[in-house]
């Protein structure tokens, strides 16, 4: 299926996520530099040997057989038990007033080799003081700065955080940037509206936007690109549904007007334009990122329900993403690591989905495969630690975390 290329699919040279990655050790490729390259590599010659012997083929992998290490105390949700349970978004308040120096030394305990932070989150509300949305109250604003700042004294990477089609805010506000008959989230809480918002409305105007300005200010090594769909959470089976923002592009890319009817969208037209959609949504945050943070590399966390859905076979993002993520420790991650091209990194969550899919006992299988590293879990605000029904989980990947390199 055509999609639109690259315009500079020629220039390699310039082109992120190409720079190097054959050459570099594991903390090169995660963007250490300077005195914190010199650090990180001094650590990791006091750990050498540690772990080596799972991985014969270390040299043969991207990570030179040493993964990232990724874990976060996750801001986007909270969970509360009092007055009522409550698990869900989380609001500008809830996570305003953690102190970052102890959000700091509690992850690099926990044995990170990469600090995590949102920009903004998918609830709408940034970290730091930016001129293109509503910022956590009190010392929120100044959260990301300071965590930022910590994590470059240490000499460690960072990789930010973006949402592509949520933010309840906007959601809410701006309804008519809303892909029509959106799909909820299966976490949708009663009190919560969260369909997706269209890249292809003025919201991909703003996400750009936000990411140029977070990333001429926070220069960060990696970003974690979440909810990379159109549509909603199964965004394979999506039907396309007409809307005002979809008139043009449904020209431009099928070849006719847009129909009043979705009924009379057919399923080979629908797929046909999600995929182009998506394609020119990823450019341009690729683009946004090439002109503002040449250096910064991206990961998208894209709902995958199955390997080798439709819309995603042979795509760019699949094609030319700087690594390769799955929300999941399963069969999907077999997938990616069959189909990634030279260089890509392949990521695992091995801990956080609440539906029992990501596993901390398979750590070692996909350490073994090459795979980097994510997880995420919740706390009761103003405590940011997670809540105590982690423990089990959190005390595998801890260890997991301590026996590789």
């Amino acid at each position: 299926m055509k999609i639109s290329p690259d315009p500079r699919k020629q220039e390699k040279s310039k082109r992120l996520g190409r720079r190097g990655f054959l050459k570099e050790v594991a903390f090169t490729s995660m963007g250490v530099g300077g005195a914190g390259l010199a650090s990180s590599l001094a650590g990791a010659k006091e750990r050498e040997g540690k772990g080596a012997s799972l991985l014969p083929n270390a040299d043969q992998l991207p990570d030179r057989g040493r993964p990232i290490k990724l874990f976060c105390c996750d801001f986007n949700f909270c969970r509360f038990e009092k007055p009522h349970a409550y698990f869900g978004p989380s609001a500008p308040q809830d996570w305003a007033f953690v102190n970052p120096k102890e959000y700091f030394e509690w992850h690099r305990n926990f044995g990170v080799n990469i600090m995590f932070g949102e920009g903004y989150t998918f609830c709408g509300y940034a970290f730091y003081p930016t001129k293109l949305g509503p910022v956590a109250p009190g010392p929120g604003r100044h959260f990301f700065p300071e965590l930022f700042r910590l994590t470059r004294k240490a000499g460690m990477p960072f990789c930010g955080y973006f949402n592509c089609s949520m933010d309840l805010t906007m959601n809410n506000l701006r309804r008519r940037w809303v892909v029509p008959r959106s799909h909820q989230y299966h976490w949708a809480t009663p009190d919560t509206w969260m369909p997706l918002l269209a890249p292809e409305s003025p919201w991909g105007d703003l996400f750009c936007a936000r990411l140029d300005e977070f990333l001429r200010l926070y220069p960060v090594e990696w970003i974690n690109f979440d909810g990379f769909g159109y549509g909603g959470l199964h965004t394979n089976d999506f039907p396309v549904q007409p809307a005002w923002f979809v008139k043009k592009p449904f020209q431009e890319i099928i070849g006719r007007a847009m129909p009043d009817d979705p009924a009379k969208i057919t399923p080979e037209e629908s797929l046909k334009y999600k995929r182009e959609i998506m394609a020119r949504f990823f450019y341009r945050i690729r683009d946004t990122i090439h002109k503002a943070s040449p250096e910064t590399k991206a990961f998208f966390n894209v709902p995958f329900f199955k390997p080798a859905e439709a819309l995603w076979v042979n795509h760019p993002m699949l094609n030319e993403s700087d690594m390769l993520v799955a929300e999941s420790s399963d069969e999907i991650v077999e997938w990616l690591l069959k189909i990634r091209k030279p260089g890509q990194r392949v990521m695992t969550t091995i801990i956080g989905r609440p539906d029992g899919v990501c596993d901390p006992n398979t750590w070692k299988k996909w350490y073994k495969a090459g795979c980097d590293f994510f997880g995420y879990a919740w706390g009761t605000p103003p405590d940011f630690r997670p809540n105590p029904i982690y423990a089990n989980g959190l005390k595998i990947v801890k260890h997991a975390f301590a026996q590789m390199p």
